[in-house]
């Protein structure tokens, strides 16, 4: 990474991450690394790129930072013990059955 500055951050979804490197698979070979990562994301890849987007949406709406959408949806919390344990060192939010009600939906 010598040389290298980061421009920008953004969190994303296993599932968005799994759509981008399925995508640079197919435009050129994957290095080692690059294809240890991508099976990683397959295994762990549970919902579709258009479901996590979704559920995104709803989640940030319920007032959700960005970072921890992305954790409920990468995680798929079913109980409210499962919750808290996304919520560590933070509060858990007070609309906590509607969050697990948004995660029910796409499971």
């Amino acid at each position: 990474m010598i040389g290298k500055e980061i421009i920008s951050e953004k969190y994303t979804t296993i599932a968005h991450a799994t759509e981008i490197m399925d995508e640079r698979a197919d435009f050129d070979e994957l290095s080692y690394e690059h294809g240890c990562s991508l099976d990683y994301l397959r295994k762990f890849s549970t919902i579709s790129k258009e479901d996590a987007d979704a559920m995104f949406e709803q989640l940030t709406n319920l007032g959700l930072t960005e970072k921890m959408a992305v954790k409920i949806i990468d995680l798929l919390p079913e109980t409210e013990e499962d919750l808290k344990i996304v919520f560590y060192r933070v509060d858990v939010p007070e609309n906590k059955d509607e969050i697990l009600e948004v995660v029910s939906k796409f499971k």
